[in-house]
């Protein structure tokens, strides 16, 4: 079932957790005795007969870390949010460029296992039998995203940007900051209207002053968006507007780096006023923030655990082994006076060498493992760095994009043949028409056509791109010609070298211009 949050104690803290003020000096009390028995036994141990056994000194109790879930606590505070259905947590993996969804609890492990997964607050008045909003369709919806014993289950797996309900929240965070960067703010709510006005997918707009549009909270209808033509098909979509999750946001975090999203789902019968309030906007925001930072910190927390107990266990091996050499030196050193004493000079001479003899072997025992050993170690790490490189040569951990469905295939075929017919009869009026000294380059508006009819949601389809990227590859290339000395191979490298970077650094990516400059740099072709 989906992950439900955690009573909580009075004082904020999770009822199966202690407070954060604790002593850890206790901890030191076993080491200190373990120290002061094994100096006791190695002063005793002269006056006994060398053949005793010694006793290994018994390592210090480790003193229990304290566990405290500061991700359990964030997300009470979002029992306080007006409205809310449910919530999920999104991390943004730079090396595979997918949105992962994160486990919201870490002790849970079906949760870890599946993937994730709603955190839900409260049932949907549609999937609830005793609501007069419910109906069968929402409750079996309902269940295929929370159930995770049924077959059916609609587990979070991860998504690229512009797929899915995140994905498309993500896709939109980003675009409204500068360079394709977020920021720690909520996005502003557009219009000023004092009517409630949803059409089209737009944000839900009320009144309010310029002064207060930061605080706003930019939610979307997931009906909109589950029957967009544009988007492509995602089933856990259309189940989110099927289950009576049909008012969504994503907030945005960047915690040391570490980014993702903070998907809220509310409730669309809640009363639209209180809702979109600026204490309630503001409360949301703070929270995604604390819930993303608190995601953050599992792996330092963790690795930092790791290294204290790492740093412990070596610390005590050290003083064992200082202290077993204390206790062996002083043997040895009564059994060579015995030695001595009983023997003359020959049969010491005699004692010595065959010493000599047995510590040179013990020695080349020792040098012979260790290069068996290293000659493992170089074996396995070769193994390991085949293993990786063979995976990246398969793609890594990267998904196959969404197929369309035949109604969308048959949509961008139309859309791809109308839109070339008109170009090449275009072309051909040109060519006609001038006869023969003009001509319509089609070779880049055959990859601008892919974008807009087979990647409709991608920043790199928009017009804005489009258009002023085409304008500014051109024009480079074009100006290019005008140095003398450039010769034409190296001007078809140092085009694409000029514009690629410089669409980056203006934020107005589109590859069809790439190809645009490649072709513009021969020479043949001007203004």
């Amino acid at each position: 079932m989906a992950l439900m949050n955690n009573t909580m104690a009075p004082n904020g803290t999770s009822s199966k957790e202690g407070g954060l003020a604790r002593s850890f000096t206790s901890g030191d009390a076993p080491l200190l005795s373990s120290l002061r028995s094994s100096l006791a036994k190695s002063t005793n141990s002269a006056s006994v007969d060398s053949q005793a056994k010694e006793v290994e000194p018994t390592p210090p109790i480790a003193t229990k870390s304290i566990d405290v879930d500061i991700l359990s606590q964030s997300l009470a505070l979002a029992d306080n949010i007006f409205g809310l259905y449910a919530l999920e947590v999104w991390h943004y993996n730079e090396a595979s460029g997918q949105l992962i969804n994160v486990p919201l609890k870490s002790q849970d492990e079906e949760a870890a296992q599946s993937g994730g997964g709603l955190y839900v607050k409260r049932m949907t008045q549609e999937a609830d039998s005793e609501n007069e909003y419910s109906n069968s369709k929402a409750m079996d919806a309902y269940g295929k995203l929370t159930d995770r014993s049924r077959k059916d289950y609609l587990g979070a797996t991860p998504t690229g940007p512009g797929v899915g309900l995140p994905g498309v929240l993500w896709s939109e965070a980003s675009s409204k900051v500068p360079n394709g960067g977020l920021s720690f703010g909520l996005h502003s709510m557009r219009g000023h209207s004092s009517e409630r006005h949803i059409s089209g997918g737009n944000p839900i707009s009320f009144g309010g002053g310029s002064n207060a549009s930061h605080e706003f909270v930019n939610w979307r209808e997931v009906d909109v968006l589950a029957n967009d033509p544009d988007q492509p098909y995602d089933n856990r979509l259309q189940n989110f507007a099927k289950a009576g999750f049909k008012l969504a946001t994503g907030i945005p975090f960047d915690c040391n780096g570490y980014r993702g999203l903070v998907l809220f789902l509310a409730n669309p019968h809640a009363e639209a006023k209180k809702l979109r309030d600026p204490a309630n906007s503001r409360f949301i925001k703070h929270v995604a923030h604390l819930i993303g930072c608190s995601v953050a910190i599992q792996a330092p927390l963790e690795q930092a655990q790791e290294f204290k107990a790492k740093l412990q266990a070596d610390n005590w091996h050290r003083l064992k082994i200082k202290l077993l050499f204390i206790v062996r030196l002083g043997g040895s050193l009564r059994q060579k006076n015995r030695e001595q004493d009983a023997s003359n000079s020959n049969d010491c001479s005699d004692a010595k060498k065959r010493s000599s003899i047995k510590r040179l072997r013990e020695a080349s025992a020792r040098l012979r493992n260790d290069f068996k050993e290293t000659l493992v170690e170089a074996k396995e790490e070769a193994k390991a760095k085949g293993a990786r490189w063979l995976k990246k040569i398969q793609g890594g951990n990267a998904v196959i994009s969404p197929s369309f469905t035949f109604t969308q295939m048959m949509w961008s075929f139309l859309g791809v043949a109308v839109t070339h017919c008109i170009l090449s009869r275009i072309d051909l009026l040109i060519t006609t028409e001038s006869e023969g000294e003009l001509a319509l380059v089609l070779a880049p508006l055959g990859a601008l056509t892919t974008l807009q009819y087979n990647l409709t949601a991608a920043p790199a389809s928009q017009p804005r791109n489009a258009i002023f990227a085409q304008i500014f590859a051109i024009t480079t290339t074009l100006l290019l010609g005008y140095i003398p000395g450039i010769s034409p191979w190296f001007r078809s490298a140092l085009a694409p070298a000029i514009v690629i970077p410089g669409m980056a650094k203006l934020g107005i990516t589109h590859p069809p211009a790439g190809a645009a400059a490649v072709v513009f740099s021969s020479g043949k072709l001007g203004w």
